[in-house]
């Protein structure tokens, strides 16, 4: 899974676009960016230090969707796509949706080994849409409590309107739907046992 494959050279390249972002602040003398892009950059590494120290192995597309999706908020920030591109905001959501909706899926089949509920796959894929539209759901919260209470981000105000918030959920739903349909499938297909061994099987934290 995470041999270096062509995916895992992307994810690599992807997460290189995101250290150059940050050194793009540092150009502009961005201090507010420096610091969102440094913190992101971090967040965009934990898959790779999480496989480093725990040898736990996720699937190419994990670690390119996490940086990706940093890389398009990122951007959206510094580079100030979210004001200069019409739907940024929407790729935005979108993308992150796959992501979080993707990271719902991991949480649940780990959950599942480290409990023993043997869930099946048409539970697991009703919470990976149910993870993803939570966490959607705080993240609105988020940029209402910013706007309100902070005036916005470095970016301007995080919420344009009703129809901009619900906008952002509609395409987060769309991309939970989609990738609980993979995984449903996925796990229908190879069984959640044979996925978990394929991440977990040299983690000494999981035991076999």
């Amino acid at each position: 899974m995470t041999s270096r494959s062509y995916g895992m050279y992307l994810a690599y390249f992807v997460q290189a676009l995101v250290g150059l972002n940050v050194l793009y602040a540092v150009a502009l003398g961005d201090s507010g960016g420096i610091s969102v892009g440094i913190l992101m950059f971090v967040m965009g590494m934990i898959p790779y230090i999480i496989t480093k120290y725990a040898k736990i192995k996720f699937p190419w597309f994990i670690y390119f969707l996490i940086s990706l999706a940093i890389l398009i908020h990122l951007s959206g920030y510094i580079q100030g796509r979210y004001v200069s591109i019409p739907n940024w905001d929407n790729l935005a959501h979108l993308v992150s949706g796959f992501i979080v909706s993707l990271l719902g899926f991991l949480a649940i089949l780990f959950l599942d080994k480290v409990r023993n509920y043997r869930l099946d796959a048409m539970f697991i894929g009703f919470f990976t849409v149910a993870f993803g539209m939570i966490m959607e759901y705080l993240w609105e919260m988020y940029e209402f409590t910013v706007d309100t209470f902070m005036g916005g981000s470095l970016a301007g105000p995080m919420q344009a309107n009703n129809a901009d918030t619900m906008s952002d959920m509609i395409f987060v739903f769309i991309s939970g739907v989609i990738v609980a349909l993979i995984c449903y499938t996925y796990v229908k297909k190879y069984g959640k046992e044979n996925i978990m061994h394929d991440m977990i099987g040299e983690s000494p934290f999981f035991p076999e």
